[in-house]
């Protein structure tokens, strides 16, 4: 069982194909071996930790990596369809098999991989053979991962309102609600701290990013007095939740919150608009946001006239590699960079372009999309971004296209930009207000599901900014409550950190 791979590939085109196919080849060995009967004829311990191993880089770099290739080959859900139909058969050896080293390997393929009910396996498997050094591993791999995220933030003190916010106060028989929208590895293996909050508020999450199964830490939040609260924006990853213990989904995160703007995108006629398009993304994480990819559009014979503003923040190192990308690439007269700028200046400078175009590999229900839209420009996605709810777009606000149709795509779209109506479509049924009054709405189901009384709605939730308030008063209404998490916080010394209120 030699299923040797490499998680992330580079390299000219010819070797990442060649990297795709072998991370297909070695999942569909996976399946045939499952499907002959031939999984656990060997007795060879070291082999199925290589096989795990291989199989979970190959996941990876599928999922992740090469997201537009398997959504054209195979299609993004292909992985977890073919592990969903071989669940029964590993759950039924890790559950009931007489021979101990089958029971073993079987439960730990379960607890390993993006099978249903991942994290049931994956917390029994901590219980179980903490001490076995592939479990070790994993786990000693993710704490650094989780370390490192933490370390490399510059600040050593941080405000609760810059990653939580209380949306609901408790009651009588009445839970609070709070909301974690960033930074949500501050509670991974801070069980405690989880439970305590879980006593005292329903927990509301939206995790920063899409592809959730990569993050097997969230299984920290599936153990709670009640069920944790997820938002996501995709169907991919609403799905793989739902197959977990412990938490419920809402399709409704981050961007779905962005406040309205007290302006009117239609002041700016055709005429003024000094870019065909905009894209907006960090360049501090360029390999994930796409931007080579956009300059690489730029040469498709449909695309050959258009001017591109590209927006986003950034280390000024960062921002100088892809300046020079752009010069390289004989672009530079149709292409302005403009980095760092007040996010007030954002709205202003996106009125100026005609369309949206984003195409990052994985996200949360992305902000930028949900600003474009906002000023009355429609957009084009790939329709493999993780993330995403496909479903925004119609012929109102744009397109969600396989990778091949975008040049075509993004033309007609140009071609066409008075046929659309996003603006319309966002005051209609995204924007804070819209979004807010759904999720409460789905709070409230859930509330009078577990048995807990509903008295008081939540306040209006934001998009951006520091609080995420909409309202600055609600922050001064919920202090007390603030007070309380930050004494739960101080009471658990948490990775060497502080934290203030102020």
């Amino acid at each position: 069982m030699n299923f040797a791979f490499s998680e992330q590939s580079t390299g000219s085109r010819e070797e990442i194909v060649t990297s795709f196919k072998r991370s297909l080849r070695i999942l569909e060995s996976f399946f045939a071996m499952v499907d002959s009967g031939e999984i656990f004829h060997s007795q060879d311990m070291e082999s199925y930790r290589n096989v795990r191993k291989d199989l979970r880089s190959s996941l990876v770099h599928l999922l992740v990596w090469q997201r537009p290739r398997l959504e054209a080959l195979k299609g993004i859900n292909w992985p977890y369809l073919q592990l969903r139909r071989r669940y029964s058969f590993f759950r039924g050896s890790a559950e009931e098999s007489s021979n101990n080293f089958e029971r073993k390997q079987a439960l730990l393929f379960v607890a390993l991989l993006p099978f249903p009910e991942q994290w049931k396996w994956l917390l029994k498997a901590e219980q179980l053979f903490c001490n076995d050094p592939e479990i070790g591993t994993f786990l000693a791999k993710e704490r650094c991962e989780v370390s490192r995220k933490i370390t490399k933030k510059p600040q050593r003190t941080y405000k609760l309102r810059h990653f939580c916010q209380v949306l609901k106060k408790p009651g009588l028989n009445e839970k609070g609600v709070l909301r974690i929208f960033s930074l949500p590895y501050l509670f991974v293996f801070q069980t405690q701290l989880l439970k305590r909050l879980s006593k005292r508020y329903v927990l509301y999450v939206e995790p920063p990013m899409g592809v959730v199964f990569r993050h097997a830490w969230w299984r920290y939040f599936s153990e709670l007095e009640d069920p944790c609260i997820m938002g996501v924006g995709s169907q991919e990853d609403r799905s793989f939740f739902e197959t977990q213990h412990g938490v419920v989904v809402v399709p409704l995160a981050h961007g779905d919150y962005m406040d309205d703007l007290d302006w009117q995108a239609s002041a700016h006629s055709e005429l003024d608009k000094d870019y065909d398009i905009v894209f907006n993304a960090t360049f501090d994480d360029m390999p994930r946001k796409r931007h080579n990819e956009m300059l690489n559009l730029l040469h498709h014979p449909l695309l050959r006239s258009t001017r591109v503003l590209f927006l986003g923040r950034g280390e000024e190192s960062h921002v100088s590699e892809f300046t020079r990308r752009v010069h390289e690439s004989g672009l530079a007269s149709r292409v302005t960079v403009k980095a760092n700028l007040l996010r007030a200046e954002i709205p202003a400078q996106i009125a100026s372009c005609r369309m949206g175009v984003h195409l990052s590999l994985y996200e949360n229900a992305c902000r930028s999309v949900y600003e474009f839209i906002r000023s009355d420009l429609p957009c084009v996605i790939p329709s493999s971004m993780g993330g995403m709810n496909l479903s925004i777009f119609n012929g109102d606000t744009g397109m969600a296209v396989l990778e091949k149709d975008l040049p075509k795509a993004i033309a007609f779209t140009l071609e066409n930009r008075q046929q659309f109506r996003p603006r319309q479509w966002f005051i209609n049924n995204s924007g804070s207000d819209n979004s807010s009054s759904k999720l409460n709405s789905l709070l409230k189901g859930f509330f009078t599901e577990w048995g807990y009384d509903w008295r008081e709605d939540i306040v209006p939730l934001g998009s951006s900014g520091a609080s995420r308030y909409v309202q600055a008063s609600d922050y001064r209404k919920f202090r007390s409550e603030f007070e309380w998490i930050l004494e739960a916080f101080n009471t658990l010394k948490h990775h060497k950190l502080n934290f203030s209120i102020e």
